[in-house]
């Protein structure tokens, strides 16, 4: 097997490779660069293909090197081809080039289109020309380290290229707008001071007098219409939706409900409030940003629920933003995303709630609490938004990253290197108008879901070396899966899993499960890992809709029958090839991780997992030994990243 993969490897280099020939179709290459990928997008003529069987082939290189393959483009209409290129360095130029193939040798075949794009630069926060000193009690215009002035003074003073800088302490502000924007390579940050905690708390300072009503419930008035975010002790209560849910507890969660100004709680043990600490919601949001090159760097924001879509931070026609290591603590959400607003970084930081544990139903009954940590709304034809590094708990849904149904032609968006853990449906939900969205190196354990695609309108997604482990948890009675295809929706389009790691772990959840209904395009999946924990390794049973699977470790321990398709059972991996056609090359074997009860999925020397996967050009070229390993990790003395796992 391994000589027929590297004579198949060579004829494709071959193919990528050749000679580009004069073009002659009337075909246009866009390229659009991030940090560490950049996209494709070919246009060509309503004329130029019309049966639609032409392919498109991608090549790059930096510095006049050789062409490099990449994956092959995926046709997204009569006149799109998009495709991604990963892997690349940051603030580099790299030459594209595009050949087409056209089986009817029409004006397509053999055309060739190219383009040259830079990379985007890592971002590197300038030594600010000004600093404003702020503090919760400040005053005055001096604005310095000895004389503080207020939050609004300081922000109002910063020009581009200026800080202002938050001093240690508690500032119960909201609905901050921002007068002006930074510049490119002269932002404006607005920043904690080194050493010290600044938090913006979006919670009413004021003490509440509770009124008992009977039966566990009290009554207070409170200084804001419509809070919909209450904490007691530092938990977050449920918002009933009717005064008599609240009163009967439907849903087993001490909770509230708002009428106007009027509040009722029932807390857990119906304890009085008036001995609890408190905290009702006063302002709907932290910073309104309609501004380009604003920095927020090393702050807290919590307690912001008050209204409608209450959020912390809105970039609302807004670019070139960053958020960085800041911590977001129980708001309805943390950063929303709207309209035309591109590039936005959003790294480094810690997004929490404390809702995991609710009951699974109670969110699709009005309580209205799962957008999670970050959420693009509709309409957002933003692209190149970066969301990486950064830990996701304790929400029902972790985070989101398409709008529902409005975007670009493509979203550009990276998602990686990010650890969601504690979800109680999806840990990600790629849900939307999704195209040209990465989703790579992430880790999602103790999740119900871990990456949803119901549906990803137009595609292509890719994930790319993802470890998704112990799925199915929460309070719900649902069977969970690594990813998740099933939506009455609209057809996805082209979804890619390569080489990522998924362990149900959770007795009675299966390695991969295709549930029904949901239509797409293609799942194409090569070199992952799906290991069930007493049921199977794959289940499918919407086998009617197009789906290919190959070079993938298929395990569950031995226990029982390994696959089930369309409600038939295969005891093998040869009956399963025998019977579907699906993972002619697939492997059953023990899958020898570091020690996947500590979430470290790595290989072990002796892993049988090791050149189990085939080269997928572009993806996975830099492997070690004679084929790439199957699963999110290559085994070598360098490997592609370590482990994320929780603390």
């Amino acid at each position: 097997m391994k000589r027929n993969l590297f004579i198949i490897a060579i004829l494709l280099a071959g193919v990528f490779t050749s000679p580009a020939p004069t073009a002659r179709a009337a075909a246009s290459l866009e390229l659009y660069g991030t940090f560490h990928a950049t996209g494709v997008v070919v246009t060509i003529g309503a004329s130029d293909d019309p049966d639609g069987d032409a392919t498109a082939n991608v090549e790059y290189r930096t510095g006049g090197a050789t062409y490099h393959a990449g994956f092959p483009l995926t046709r997204i209409s009569s006149t799109y081809f998009v495709g991604s290129l990963f892997w690349l360095t940051p603030n580099t130029t790299y030459d594209v080039r595009v050949t087409f193939t056209d089986p009817d040798g029409g004006a397509l075949n053999g055309t060739t289109v190219s383009n040259a794009a830079t990379t985007r630069a890592e971002i590197i926060i300038p030594v600010p020309i000004h600093a404003y000193y702020v503090s919760p009690t400040g005053s005055g215009t001096t604005c310095s380290t000895t004389a503080p002035c207020s939050l609004t003074q300081g922000i109002g003073l910063a020009q581009a290229g200026d800080a202002v800088v938050l001093r240690d302490g508690v500032y119960n502000q909201g609905e901050i707008t921002l007068p002006r924007s930074g510049t490119t390579g002269a932002p404006i940050v607005i920043r904690g001071y080194a050493g010290e905690t600044a938090i913006l708390d979006g919670g009413d300072p004021a003490i509440f007098a509770w009124t008992a009503q009977g039966g566990g419930v009290y009554r207070t008035t409170v200084n804001a219409t419509s809070p919909h975010l209450i904490t007691a002790n530092g938990t977050r209560l449920m918002p009933y939706t009717s005064l008599s849910d609240l009163q009967n507890l439907v849903w087993n969660v001490p909770g509230f409900y708002a009428s106007g100004t009027t509040v009722y709680v029932r807390l857990a043990g119906d304890a009085n409030p008036n001995s609890v600490a408190m905290v009702v919601s006063r302002y709907n949001h932290a910073f309104w940003v309609s501004q380009d090159n604003i920095y927020f760097v090393n702050l807290t924001f919590r307690h912001y629920g008050q209204g409608d879509y209450a959020k912390a931070i809105y970039f609302n026609n807004a670019s070139d933003n960053l958020v960085q290591n800041c911590t977001f603590a129980i708001n309805d959400l943390s950063i929303g995303i709207k309209n035309v607003s591109h590039r936005n970084v959003i790294q480094d930081n810690t997004f929490s709630d404390t809702i995991f544990d609710w009951n699974w139903d109670a969110f699709y009954a009005g309580i209205d609490l799962s957008s999670g940590g970050i959420r693009f709304y509709d309409p957002a034809t933003g692209r190149g938004n970066v969301i990486r590094r950064n830990v996701f708990h304790d929400y029902f849904d972790g985070f989101g990253v398409c709008p529902d149904s409005t975007a670009a032609i493509t979203n550009e968006t990276d998602v990686y290197e990010n650890l969601v853990y504690n979800a109680g449906d999806d840990g990600m939900e790629t849900d939307g108008q999704c195209s040209n969205v990465r989703i790579w190196r992430n880790t999602f354990h103790d999740v119900l879901m871990g990456i949803s695609l119901a549906p990803a309108y137009t595609g292509p997604v890719y994930a790319i070396r993802n470890v998704i482990y112990r799925t199915g948890v929460g309070n719900n009675n649902y069977t969970g899966s690594p990813f998740k295809f099933n939506s009455g929706y609209a057809q996805s389009g082209a979804l890619y899993l390569f080489h990522n790691t998924a362990d149900a772990a959770l007795a009675g959840n299966h390695g991969l499960y295709v549930k029904s209904p949901g239509t797409w395009s293609l799942i194409y999946a090569r070199n992952n890992a799906w290991i069930g924990n007493a049921a199977y390794a794959i289940e499918n049973y919407n086998t009617t809709q197009p789906i290919n699977l190959d070079y993938d470790n298929l395990w569950n321990g031995n226990v029982g029958n390994l696959a089930r398709w369309n409600n038939v059972n295969y005891a093998t991996l040869a009956n399963f090839i025998t019977a579907t056609g699906q993972e002619s090359h697939g492997r059953s074997v023990v899958p020898g991780f570091v020690n996947a009860a500590a979430g470290n999925y790595a290989l072990t020397a002796g892993s049988a997992m090791i050149d189990g996967g085939v080269v997928i050009p572009g993806v996975n070229d830099n492997y070690s030994g004679s084929a790439p390993d199957s699963g999110a990790f290559e085994y070598s003395s360098r490997l592609l990243y370590l482990p994320l796992v929780s603390k």
